[in-house]
């Protein structure tokens, strides 16, 4: 037997199964065991008296109560009252407690040899075979008993001879039918059933695949009942001539309600277009009453009534100056519209004398379910009997179109508490034209370690202490804008349904260090292509300007003029970035159209342009800043190129094993008025939970620089280029818990040579430079999220010395101890350096990638 899915599909089968197995143990089996069965047992009956004994309470608690509310209506001369109801506690499912919850959740009961079950793996594994096209298969089965109360089942299948469909033809009466399936295969070559097995499940797989693309090709109602199959088999050469039938459609009969009359498939068209707008959120007045007073039902469709209606036609065809009679469409609606028509209409796709086609219903069921602004969103399609026509129903229900929510957060970064929270409004439907306005007031204290170990004066600054230091503040507004700002969603295709970010946000922030004010504005615009495709651009000259006002303390200034480090003082230093462009370009084929592969690609790129348009103003006005930077208004601007990508590969190796690759790589190059690198924010990092696990975030790097050398590493360890590389290999340990193996690689260096930075510069060593971590993890799955827990340990340290930086290497490191001895010389006071190669563990939230 050579068939990969076959061969796949037989583990499945065998009705009785050995305990699951992690890494070679049956841990399940092993808690199952560790807990003692007769005292979850005992436990749970003491339980249960508990509860049945407070429900009792309960219960009499709760005719105690009705009694004396029953005694005062009757006092009051009342013919109610008000019934109390005490919820009682859950004796059928009860809270399990821990003991109770680890041996019957997390365990797994040991299994045991049933001859009855292993007969029915005989019978099973027979079915499968002959479904497959093994029509003259054997089974046997065979069971040894070990001395240790275990059975081994073995099933030895004979498949014997495969029938293979040798030609295909097509039986029915309707021609446009069969003309489409011919059109079908000639645009799927791949889906021709000649030469393939005779597969039971894959041609029933076949007729769903084919009744789709009826569908998806004007055929109305196309399902897969409408094929069935004849078959001619050929014992002699194991070949199958293989008839596919097409049918009618079955309707009742308008004439006869128990009979059925057959009807055709046909090319349908639409003939109308209805959005039904069912709330009653304008309405002024009595809603019930006034369907009483007309007669009608409050609901129609399992929704609210309308009552007013409108005809939307507005858009013009193209180069002309007449209405477009395919964009016209009903509205209906109780008082008046929550939402502009032009918007609802430019997301439907089934539009008036157009073609049916299903995935124009799913894209448009998509597309008003991506406005955000619908609590409800039902589809109705109805057929206009007798004729070629169907009418398109949307039955759509406003969500709460204002909404406010405050989020407190408890901040731990390193060691270093923080307190933060955060308010923030929403409107949904501003200008009822589904433009999205988001306002945010975020804020708290921090503690936060200085930038030096030493005062001007030499003296030692402790970095442990805990006091909340730091005081943050900042509002924004943001606005996410159907369509091209300024111009009308309506100038654009349906297809390209653009949207428009436009933001602006200011920050506050004071230190002991310095006092930092930031403003930052975007504008930026978004574009969809197909389900697997987002290109995102920046408005060209304005896509993202940022101004950072700092005000340093005297001493810290002082400081940095005496480090007479650029780097830092740039980094400590006003800043005026303007963005020329930004684009971004999302690929993921999660959702693709067709997708044949199982493994998941996802790509994004972004490049980033700044400084150019600000370097010609700046000529105008000729200033510069005391670094000697060209300015604006007295702020030097910073001028570079940047280039990031994140790439991730995943497939599915079986059920429960999975392998993942992720690798990112970005450069920027800063030009002219950026002397030093990158601007700090625009810089890469290395390190972390989502990145090389073997460091902890923003230790890695740059280069071979001597990180452990530099007590003000925390500012210096960024650079301008990113090479990295994860691999992982998950594994599921049930609906619970999973874990995972995992590979991380490399760096970052600086592009252009720091001279107090030695060794992080890109050069064509690079290579040998490059960090390597490994480790293991678990991940707990709460269905809403997943606790992370990773443990890195570095491999290799391109900080170290040459010849001392893999972990295998003797502990004896004469190199290394003999720099930290030197630097512990020259700085008594100062805590050491941290040991190389010492595992880290990381929590995290979701996966790493």
């Amino acid at each position: 037997m050579h068939d990969a899915k076959v061969e796949g599909d037989l583990d499945g089968i065998a009705r009785q199964k050995p305990n699951n197995k992690t890494a070679g143990l049956k841990l399940k089996l092993m808690v199952f065991n560790m807990v003692d069965s007769t005292k979850v047992a005992n436990k749970r009956v003491r339980k249960n008296d508990k509860l049945r004994i407070k429900n009792t309470r309960k219960i009499e608690r709760e005719k105690s109560i009705n009694v004396r509310r029953v005694e005062k209506a009757k006092a009051k001369n009342k013919t109610v009252y008000t019934h109390k109801i005490i919820p009682l506690k859950d004796s059928i499912n009860p809270r399990m407690f821990l003991r109770e919850w680890l041996k019957y959740k997390i365990g797994e009961p040991p299994v045991i040899f049933d001859s009855l079950l292993q007969e029915k793996g005989v019978e099973q594994f027979g079915i499968y075979l002959r479904k497959r096209g093994f029509y003259y298969a054997e089974v046997k089965d065979t069971v040894l008993f070990s001395d240790n109360r275990k059975a081994f089942a073995q099933f030895d299948l004979y498949p014997g001879e495969r029938y293979f469909i040798d030609s295909v033809y097509l039986v029915g009466d309707n021609s446009i039918v069969k003309q489409e399936y011919k059109n079908f295969i000639k645009d799927n070559p791949e889906q021709a059933l000649e030469k393939k097995p005779f597969d039971s499940d894959e041609l029933d797989d076949y007729r769903g695949i084919v009744a789709r693309h009826m569908r998806d090709h004007t055929l109305f109602g196309f399902s897969s009942s409408h094929i069935t199959y004849l078959a001619d088999t050929n014992k002699a050469d194991m070949s199958v001539k293989l008839g596919i039938v097409f049918s009618d459609r079955l309707e009742r009969s308008e004439v006869d309600k128990d009979s059925v009359v057959k009807i055709k498939h046909r090319i349908t068209l639409v003939r109308n277009v209805y959005f039904h707008m069912a709330d009653t959120t304008s309405y002024d007045g009595n809603f019930k009453a006034k369907m009483d007073e007309l007669g009608l039902t409050i609901a129609e469709n399992q929704f609210l009534r309308t009552l007013d209606t409108t005809i939307y036609q507005e858009i013009l065809q193209p180069k002309s100056d007449e209405i477009d009679p395919k964009r016209v469409a009903t509205f209906l609606f109780n008082g008046e519209l929550g939402v502009h028509p032009a918007l609802i209409e430019l997301q439907n796709y089934l539009e008036k004398e157009n073609y049916y086609k299903e995935y124009y219903l799913e894209r448009s069921y998509t597309r008003l379910l991506q406005l955000g602004i619908f609590q409800a969103i039902k589809p109705v399609l109805e057929e206009v009997k007798g004729t070629k026509y169907i009418d398109v129903h949307y039955y759509l229900v406003l969500a709460k179109k204002k909404t406010f929510l405050f989020e407190p957060r408890f901040t731990n970064s390193n060691g270093f508490l923080g307190l933060q929270s955060q308010v923030s409004f929403t409107n949904k439907n501003l200008f009822k034209k589904g433009v999205k306005m988001t306002i945010e007031l975020g804020g708290g204290f921090e503690s936060q370690p200085p930038v030096f170990d030493k005062t001007v004066d030499g003296e030692i600054i402790n970095k442990t202490a805990r006091s909340f230091n730091t005081f943050e503040i900042g509002p924004s507004i943001k606005f996410d804008i159907p369509g091209l700002f300024p111009t009308k969603p309506t100038l654009f295709s349906k297809r390209q349904r653009p949207r428009t970010t436009l933001s602006l946000a200011y920050n506050y922030q004071n230190r002991p260090d310095f006092e930092r004010h930031l403003v930052q504005g975007n504008w930026l615009y978004k574009f969809y292509s197909g389900k697997t495709q987002i290109f995102q651009v920046g408005l060209p000259g304005l896509s993202v300007i940022k101004i950072v006002n700092i005000n340093k303390d005297p001493a810290f200034e002082q400081q940095l003029l005496n480090l007479g480090d650029l780097f830092l003082s740039n980094t400590y230093s006003k800043q005026f970035i303007w963005e020329d462009l930004r684009f971004t370009h999302e690929y993921n084929n999660k959702d693709a159209d067709n997708k044949k592969s199982k493994s998941r690609f996802y790509n994004n790129l972004s490049i980033n342009l700044a400084g150019n348009v600000a370097s010609l103003v700046a000529r105008i006005q000729k200033d510069t800043t005391d670094l000697g930077q060209r300015a604006l208004w007295g702020i030097g601007y910073s001028q570079f190129v940047k280039a990031d990508n994140d790439f991730i590969y995943s497939y599915p190796i079986s059920k429960n094993q999975s392998v993942h690759v992720r690798a990112l790589t970005g450069v920027g190059v800063p030009l002219k008025n950026s002397r030093t690198s990158l601007p700090y924010d625009y810089s890469f990092f290395g390190g972390g939970a989502n990145d090389n696990r073997g460091w902890r975030a923003r230790q890695l790097g740059p280069g071979s620089y001597k990180y452990y050398l530099d007590s003000n590493r925390t500012g210096t360890q960024i650079g301008d280029i990113r090479l990295h590389l994860s691999a992982e290999y998950r594994i599921s340990m049930g609906d619970m818990f999973k874990a995972a193996v995992f590979f991380d690689a490399g760096n970052v260096w600086t592009m252009k040579e720091d001279p107090n930075r030695v060794g992080s510069n890109f050069s064509s060593n690079f290579y040998r430079e490059i960090a390597l971590s490994g480790g293991a993890g678990i991940r707990v799955d709460f269905d809403f999220f997943i606790v992370r827990v990773d443990v890195g340990l570095p491999l290799t340290n391109p900080a170290m010395p040459l010849g001392e930086r893999w972990i295998f290497k003797s502990n004896d490191r004469p190199l290394f101890d003999a720099e930290v001895a030197a630097y512990k010389l020259a700085n008594p006071n100062l805590p050491a350096p941290p040991r190389p190669f010492t595992p880290l563990i990381h929590f995290g939230i979701g996966y790493p990638f």
